[in-house]
């Protein structure tokens, strides 16, 4: 995870205004916003080859039934514009097809998560952008 955090460190200079740490991971854990309960928490890792390609810290149900929130979405600067955020997108609606509204936090000063939120679609709006997803009739 350390490791994963290292080669996003774009991300977290952008986001936080420093490089990521080990105190980062561990707030991972326990970062929630208020009226969320850790039982809606999913700490998700793509791997592939035997290491991390992608991360995920998915809030589910947060703040209805049938909306998620992503605090944050990690792919190593390296593997960037192969697919692999799509891919994990995609896997993630496949995996939660009760979901149909997912927002994320907006950071101004990174351009590569602002151009793939647009990319799939979500709505800047301010600070946050929104992802309307029509519900699926067939469960699936």
């Amino acid at each position: 995870m350390l490791r994963l955090f290292a080669e996003c460190d774009d991300w977290f200079q952008a986001a936080t205004g420093h490089l990521s740490g080990p105190g980062d991971v561990q707030s991972l854990y326990y970062s929630l916003p208020e009226g969320a309960d850790f039982e809606q928490k999913r700490l998700l890792v793509a791997e592939a080859q035997g290491g991390m390609i992608g991360f995920v810290d998915l809030l589910l149900h947060y703040p209805d039934e049938r909306s998620a929130a992503i605090g944050c979405f990690l792919v190593p600067r390296e593997l960037r514009r192969w697919g692999i955020g799509t891919e994990i997108a995609n896997q993630l609606k496949k995996k939660y097809p009760d979901i149909t509204r997912v927002t994320a936090s907006i950071t101004d000063d990174w351009k590569p998560g602002t151009e793939f939120l647009k990319k799939q679609g979500f709505q800047l709006d301010g600070k946050r952008a929104v992802l309307e997803i029509a519900p699926r009739s067939d469960g699936r």
